[in-house]
């Protein structure tokens, strides 16, 4: 889930996106307190069957970073999925914090990609 916010200051899909987020921030803190999910909203919900826990690729921004306070300065790095990305406006969103963002790079250079 990425949000963009296009040159022209246009969300694309916040408000589908934020209901989704409380949604899940709410059950969360319910759980935090002991609170299982009611059992009719569990009989309700989707069934998945033969289910594996697994891993799917999700955004994300690659580049050398400056500034962070776990990443060595000048270090490439990979962030935590991206939530909000403004290239236009020179700013990104991660799970973990804001980023700043500097000259756009090349998508192969340093990915192992070739």
């Amino acid at each position: 889930m990425t949000i963009q916010i296009t040159r022209s200051g246009d969300f694309i899909q916040l408000d589908e996106h934020l209901e989704r987020i409380r949604r899940l921030a709410a059950d969360l803190e319910n759980l935090k307190k002991g609170q299982d999910p009611d059992p009719a909203v569990i009989e309700g919900s989707p069934h998945i069957h033969q289910w594996v826990l697994d891993t799917r690729p999700v955004p994300c921004l690659r580049g050398y970073i400056q500034g962070h306070p776990d990443v060595r300065a000048g270090r490439m790095a990979v962030t935590s999925d991206l939530w909000v990305w403004a290239p236009d406006h020179g700013y990104a969103r991660t799970l973990s914090r804001w980023y700043r963002l500097g000259a756009q790079g090349n998508a192969f250079e340093g990915s192992g990609r070739r």
